[in-house]
């Protein structure tokens, strides 16, 4: 018998909720692009080898706000022109892009 890996079997299950549940895609969505917006956020900043406090300072937004973007746990999206501002502060131009997903309008960022 073979056995599945518990992260695909995970997987398949989430898939199965959201064909049952048009909202759970949705959330799930949200959530997918609000982790990969705190991703984008994380890796450039490190990439530029800046902290979160001196981009705060940079950026003029508080320590915590940045942190709460980048981390995979919050509920909240950012705002477009908050995460414009963040990447401007380390010369970074946000760029977004729109794509058409099973007959949705998606907005994707582009790194």
């Amino acid at each position: 018998m073979k056995k599945n890996h518990l992260g695909s079997s995970f997987s398949d299950a989430v898939k199965e909720w959201e064909k049952a549940s048009p909202r759970l895609r949705v959330l799930v969505e949200e959530k997918k692009e609000k982790a990969e917006m705190g991703m984008l956020l994380r890796n450039v900043r490190l990439k530029e080898a800046i902290s979160q406090t001196e981009l705060s300072k940079k950026a003029h937004i508080s320590q915590p706000v940045i942190a709460r973007i980048e981390s995979s746990t919050s509920r909240t999206m950012p705002r477009v022109d908050l995460l414009v501002k963040l990447f401007a502060a380390m010369d970074y131009h946000l760029v977004l892009k729109a794509e058409k997903i099973t007959g949705k309008t998606k907005i994707a960022l582009c790194d």
